[in-house]
Parts: structure tokens; sequence; C-alpha cells
């Protein structure tokens, strides 16, 4: 079995000495050690040390890490992870807390973070939810910010009377095609709704 280490720190003002010393009185050497510098509330496969880990280790290996925050700050992505992990058979020990996911302790562990997984979950979707319903009631309006401001709109119409084509407007305005073909395909149903009530 192989094994490597994973030290992370937020930024370049904090020391991983700490946690390497922690690897090293398990036996590993320096070489067998992957650092960090980033935040632990990025996702842990886009960190670019234990990214890289990773696709170095094999099944029957085994990570280790000091603590288990720095795996990352979201139980979401750390359940995320270690289920990575499983699947690919690779072990995890976490040393403070004394965990090795592939033992029968491990497992009761793995069960009780997946279920503060699946809470904190509930908690961001029920935040998320109330958030927006919050945000509607003091008419904040929802979605992508318009690509055009309602004068610019004015002037896309006036543009569309003169007969110059959608991709001379768009052009002109700096937007796509299809978001002028919108707007001047509401203007020909407009116009086509009054000549037929003239009609």
């Amino acid at each position: 079995m192989r094994r490597y280490g994973y030290v992370r720190v937020s930024t370049e003002h904090q020391t991983n000495d700490p946690q390497i010393l922690v690897l090293r009185q398990e036996g590993l050497s320096d070489e067998q050690i992957t650092r960090d510098v980033i935040s632990g509330g990025v996702p842990a496969l886009h960190r670019p040390g234990l990214s890289c880990l990773l696709k170095t280790l094999q099944s029957g290996d085994c990570l280790v890490a000091a603590k288990l925050d720095r795996l990352g700050r979201d139980t979401v992505d750390v359940i995320g992870l270690i289920r990575i992990l499983n699947e690919r058979g690779i072990k995890l020990r976490i040393i403070n807390i004394g965990v090795e996911t592939h033992t029968p302790n491990g497992r009761l562990f793995l069960t009780i973070l997946a279920g503060f997984s699946e809470f904190e979950r509930e908690i961001i979707r029920e935040r998320t939810i109330a958030g927006l319903a919050a945000a509607r009631e003091a008419g904040v309006r929802l979605g992508r910010k318009p690509k055009l401001t309602a004068a610019q709109k004015s002037h896309v119409r006036m543009l569309a009377t003169t007969g110059q084509t959608n991709g001379q407007i768009a052009q002109v305005m700096g937007v796509s095609v299809s978001t002028i073909q919108r707007l001047t395909a509401a203007i020909d149903s407009s116009k086509s709704r009054i000549l037929g009530m003239s009609s």
C-alpha cells in the first residue's frame, strides 16, 4: 500500500508546518506530501495540488490528512471527495480523529458525515428559497441582467423601422443577432395585431 499525505492552508501568510509535522510522525516523507495554498471553500477537484494527487492515487493506496477540514470546509464537498476515493478503492486516514475509511469505525463515521451532508444541503436549499422569496417581495428583479436597457431597446426599434437588418443592428448595439431578432419579432407581432384589428 502506497501512502500519500495532503496538507492545505488558505493563504501564503499561514504555515502548513504543524500539518507536515503530523504527517512526518506517521512516517511520510516530504516527497510523499502534496501541498495546496487555497481556500477550503474551493471544491476539492478544483485545487491544483489535490487534483494532481488524485490522478496519481491508485486502488489500494491511502490518502492521509492531518485534519478533516484540510480536505474542505463544505461537508457536501468533503463527502463527495470521500465517495470518489471509495469508488476507486483508495483509503483515507484522518489523523486527528483517528478515522480510516476502510475500517468499521470509519464506515460509521462516513454514514454520520453523509447525514450531516444531507442536512447541510437541505439548509442551503431552504435559505436559497427564502432568499429568493425575500428578493421578490422587495421588488428585486431575479435572473440574468437584461442585455439591453429600455432606452437601447427603443433605439433598436427605431433602427428596425429604417430597414436595417438584424445583423447590422446587432453589430451597432454590440449584442448577438438572436437578441435583436427577439425584439424585432415582437415589433412584427405587434404590427400584425394592429393590421388585423384594422381590417
